[in-house]
């Protein structure tokens, strides 16, 4: 059986919204990571696109059957391209603005865990016999991302006033989402189809660790933790003491002179479950 233990999620930035959501219904969980917006004025009317997209995906997960994963994906991508056309009333928008999240999700299985992944967002399992699993990233764009951070002349400013930054990512985020390229979950509903499948046979009791990269950083960015260790801790501090140590390496390193980043806090957010 699997069971939800302890789940948290924290803004960024506390002056702005949360842009990542998560869920757990029957045997089921999935966290989502709503990509910050590289423009101005949001298109759906919302704070930001990035919390329109992870907040309307994560209402239709919880509506989905119980039926396939891939099929609730591409029925929640297929329902936010119609709402967004909709809220969109005939305006015009360039590739790059097209809403996108992060999404994972998981589902018991007979002898484990099965899940999917679309972006970076990652899962860590620790089973009975201590053996770990993981799924999710891609560190290699993690990498890519950090070097392009150290970069930066101009990181003191706010994201949208950073020239040349904005200009790089702009032209990232447009190359996704089609052939050859990276996918994340979105308004196009072939990104369904290409959604990584992976599974995990877990010696019970395991417990199954869900995070968006915000909270990942932890093991991805700040090596704070393995794997395994990050599980361990979740389970004998808790995702709020987690939480904690997160943001006070982050604070400790506001500049980014020891982790190059975007942004000196991301949104985090980690689900936590147990296979039994």
């Amino acid at each position: 059986m699997l069971t939800f233990v302890e789940s948290i999620s924290l803004a960024g930035d506390r002056a702005k919204q949360n842009d990542d959501a998560c869920g757990f219904l029957g045997a089921r969980a999935w966290v989502l990571d709503g990509a910050t917006d590289l423009h101005g004025e949001p298109l759906t009317g919302w704070k930001s696109d990035a919390s329109w997209i992870a907040h309307f995906a994560n209402a239709r997960l919880y509506a989905a059957d119980a039926g396939d994963m891939r099929d609730a994906v591409r029925g929640a991508s297929v329902a936010a391209k119609t709402a967004f056309t909709a809220l969109l009333t005939g305006r015009a928008f360039e590739r790059w603005q097209s809403p996108i999240s992060s999404l994972l999700m998981v589902e018991e299985a007979a002898d484990g865990v099965a899940g999917i992944d679309l972006g970076d967002s990652r899962v860590f399992a620790l089973d009975a016999d201590g053996g770990v699993q993981s799924a999710g990233g891609p560190t290699a764009g993690r990498e890519a991302e950090t070097r392009a951070a150290a970069q930066q002349t101009d990181a003191d400013k706010p994201l949208l006033e950073r020239t040349a930054t904005i200009e790089m990512l702009r032209r990232g985020r447009a190359a996704l989402n089609q052939d050859g390229a990276h996918w994340t979950f979105g308004i196009d509903p072939k990104c369904a189809d290409h959604a990584r499948a992976w599974s995990f046979k877990l010696a019970r009791p395991a417990h199954v660790l869900l995070m968006t990269d915000g909270f990942a950083a932890l093991t991805d960015q700040y090596g704070a933790y393995d794997a395994a260790g990050l599980v361990r801790a979740a389970l004998d501090k808790g995702l709020q003491e987690l939480g904690r140590e997160l943001r006070e390496i982050e604070a400790q390193d506001s500049g980014g002179t020891l982790h190059p980043r975007f942004k000196k806090s991301d949104d985090a957010t980690a689900l936590l479950l147990r296979l039994s």
